[in-house]
């Protein structure tokens, strides 16, 4: 690599800048300007001139047929991850909706024995309890 090239400096928030001549560029993988004018030259030498333009229009429709190939397949994993996913969305919004429930539910409780005028007394070990609940069962008391 020529001296103070930084390859990573070629990529600037997932877009391609232009690259020194010389370089690598990032697109290509590990193909530099110059073996890229290489192999140009060789298909031009091996083809011809006059078979050329007939070639790259195959090219241009084999590119067209990859690229409609992905994308139906890159639909079919997006189907299929969805089929996949679907489910476990689904539990995720049933436990969801259960913990709303009991939050709300522990909520009110608190509410309503705070607001109904018991008091709450602390038992031994931090325990709390109302008049209406049994003692708290110590064993080291024993």
């Amino acid at each position: 690599m020529p001296p103070g090239f930084d390859p990573e400096a070629l990529q600037v928030q997932g877009q391609a800048r232009i690259a020194p001549v010389g370089s690598t560029i990032a697109l290509m993988g590990s193909l530099s300007f110059s073996e890229i004018v290489v192999i140009v030259l060789v298909i031009l030498v091996v083809f011809g001139p006059k078979r050329l333009p007939e070639l790259a229009r195959k090219a241009g429709e084999l590119m067209k047929k990859v690229r409609s190939a992905s994308s139906s397949i890159t639909g079919a994993l997006g189907d299929e991850y969805d089929a996949t996913i679907d489910p476990i969305r689904n539990v995720k919004q049933d436990y969801d909706d259960l913990k709303s429930d009991l939050t709300k539910a522990v909520t009110s409780m608190g509410t309503s024995l705070e607001g109904n005028g018991s008091p709450a007394a602390e038992g031994p070990g931090g325990v709390v309890s109302t008049p209406d609940s049994p003692p708290p069962d110590d064993s080291d008391a024993t």
